[in-house]
């Protein structure tokens, strides 16, 4: 797969504020710009909405939609974006719930996935990780290996980082890492490009460990890789 040249990931949803004129709620949402590719859509439709408008982004124009998990703080705008965008490829795993597809199907066949997946150009989804809250992840190609986009990353950061290793690499990691373990910690060390945010609850150590890594994230934030 070759790598995205010069990937560029808003952060259209977080409950950390970054920049004015947005608004900061619970959840999570970025769009990785080049690949029209929308992750996870935060938890509420009007806000989500009303922050791509702030930010320049037309719900019509994004041509991929992935879920990382069945969790409402991630697919709480999902209805606000199939309404707007009813073509779009809605990418899921096979562990989400037959409510969550069937409100997908009202709209679009959605794409279930049940392992390591390309879904478009440099980009793969790396299939449902952990048992109790299955989630999968983006790996995006760039020049120094994949840089991982999480949304809550409940089985583990440490498990998406060897899944993801086992391709190649990784270079960075942006999103939610949840309950950070000092194995999580650690699997952190070779990363160039670390922005934790959302419901990361570890997230002012893991700044003070990796200070030439760490990037602040929140809703407003952009990742120019």
């Amino acid at each position: 797969m070759e790598s995205l040249p010069m990937p560029t990931i808003t952060e259209v949803y977080n409950n950390i504020p970054c920049r004015e004129g947005l608004t900061p709620d619970w959840g999570f949402s970025c769009l990785v710009e080049e690949a029209g590719l929308l992750f996870d859509t935060g938890e509420r439709g009007d806000i989500l909405l009303a922050n791509m408008q702030a930010l320049g982004i037309d719900p019509a124009a994004i041509r991929h939609l992935v879920l990382s998990h069945d969790h409402h703080d991630h697919i709480g705008g999902l209805k606000a974006v199939l309404a707007r965008n009813p073509a779009i490829e809605v990418i899921v795993h096979d562990a989400f719930s037959a409510k969550t597809l069937s409100l997908v199907r009202e709209y679009t066949d959605p794409r279930i996935v049940g392992e390591w997946a390309e879904i478009a150009d440099g980009i793969a989804v790396t299939g449902p990780l952990g048992t109790a809250i299955p989630e999968q992840s983006l790996a995006i190609t760039v020049s120094g290996g994949y840089l991982v986009v999480t949304g809550c990353a409940h089985p583990h950061i440490s498990r998406i980082i060897e899944k993801v290793s086992e391709v190649g690499p990784v270079w960075g990691v942006i999103g939610g890492l949840h309950t950070v373990t000092g194995e999580d910690v650690e699997a952190l060390a070779g990363v160039a490009h670390l922005s934790a945010s959302h419901c990361t609850d570890r997230i002012g150590e893991l700044a003070e460990r990796y200070p030439a890594s760490f990037r602040p994230g929140g809703v407003g934030q952009v990742h120019r890789i």
